[in-house]
């Protein structure tokens, strides 16, 4: 073991001693919050077999409709599926995304004008007052509304002329799990389906497989003893298509286990926060294949160099070999790797939350469902 072995594994618990503590669990076995991760493989094969039809109508109605911009409107873990979406649609569709201020409307009273875009609509339990009010406003002034949403009958539902139902089921812990990687595959599918068409559906059919092989790697997070005791504070670094993971990563941190995770684009940590990242400082890179790779490898050079703490989620082993703990992730291409990693990040934070003694399930202050305006 080098130094920076010895040094990182004080801040996590022994297996051993984490069992003989007993941790609070939930129906004498799993948490929730686990039993929903490893439910998102099903929950992907559902949602295709389910809504593809409504997602091979929804993508004709956009093309048809030929959108000058598109508007995300979410909250939350939504909000971070809707952050993979914006590059998924400007990559591809070639025209500008924004996410939705909905205070502007509902707390300051201005109007925005939406009648020759694009308006979707993301949130797992569909009533959420804010995105709801811009849907509504979008629809009566033209535009296209499309409603993603694990609740067929919500106020989001009604409201968009669209929707596509995730299919999830019931998501008993207040942390979204399956609702997230469900928003992704959606959203993905969407995508894709005005651009390729009908034909795309053979290329979504892997996608439980992928997020299947993720949930299997996500033993390496418990078997490595991943469980930060002490963990106060970290930075989640990620660019581009894990741009939103990097976010989903750290809002899981936070309200799971309280800890002050913070997101950063591998081009924005360069731009000051990365004096943070001196020896010991934990830092989370999520290093896939890709155009995002050389940036990242150059990153991870520095932060080797300062003796940060590496914890990297990769499927390159000239990432893995030079971190502090290294995490393999399912390989495949740039684009639907946030698929394949997410079950491991949604891990990395119920391990966190059961090394130091917290439920997962219920996160002190807070709703499944939260309403803002």
């Amino acid at each position: 073991m080098d130094f920076r072995e010895a040094d990182f594994c004080r801040c996590f618990v022994p297996v051993e001693a984490l069992l003989a503590k007993g941790p609070t669990i939930v129906n004498e076995t799993q948490t929730y919050m686990e039993k929903e991760i490893f439910e998102s493989p099903r929950v992907l094969k559902r949602l295709l077999a389910k809504q593809w039809e409504a997602l091979a109508r929804t993508a004709e109605a956009i093309r048809d409709h030929r959108p000058r911009f598109v508007i995300l409107a979410a909250r939350g873990t939504s909000d971070n599926a809707g952050a993979y979406a914006r590059y998924l649609i400007e990559k591809d569709w070639g025209i500008p995304v924004s996410l939705a201020a909905p205070s502007i409307m509902t707390l300051y009273g201005s109007k925005v004008d939406y009648s020759q875009g694009l308006v979707i609509g993301i949130s797992q339990s569909g009533e959420g007052t804010d995105v709801c009010q811009i849907i509504h406003d979008a629809r009566s002034q033209g535009a296209l509304t499309i409603g993603v949403t694990n609740n067929p009958k919500s106020k989001l539902a009604k409201e968009a002329e669209y929707t596509i139902h995730l299919e999830a089921g019931l998501e008993k812990s207040v942390a979204a799990t399956k609702t997230y990687t469900a928003e992704l595959m959606a959203l993905y599918g969407l995508v894709q389906c005005v651009v390729k068409g009908r034909k795309v559906r053979r290329d979504l059919s892997v996608l439980p497989s992928l997020v299947e092989q993720g949930c299997r790697l996500s033993s390496a997070v418990w078997d490595s003893s991943y469980r930060f005791l002490h963990l106060n504070s970290c930075v989640v670094v990620g660019r581009g298509f894990h741009y939103g993971l990097a976010q989903e990563a750290a809002l899981k941190l936070k309200e799971c286990a309280q800890v002050m995770a913070h997101a950063y684009s591998t081009a924005d940590f360069h731009h000051g926060p990365k004096t943070l990242a001196g020896k010991d400082f934990p830092v989370i890179l999520l290093a896939p294949a890709g155009p995002t790779l050389k940036g990242t490898l150059e990153l991870l050079d520095e932060l080797v160099e300062r003796q940060a703490m590496v914890v990297a989620f990769s499927p390159r082993r000239q990432v893995l070999k030079k971190a502090t703990l290294p995490l393999e992730t399912p390989g495949g291409e740039e684009v639907v790797s946030p698929m394949g990693m997410a079950p491991m990040l949604q891990t990395l934070a119920l391990a966190v939350a059961i090394a130091k003694g917290l439920d997962p399930d219920k996160p002190p202050f807070l709703k499944k469902v939260t309403q803002t305006r």
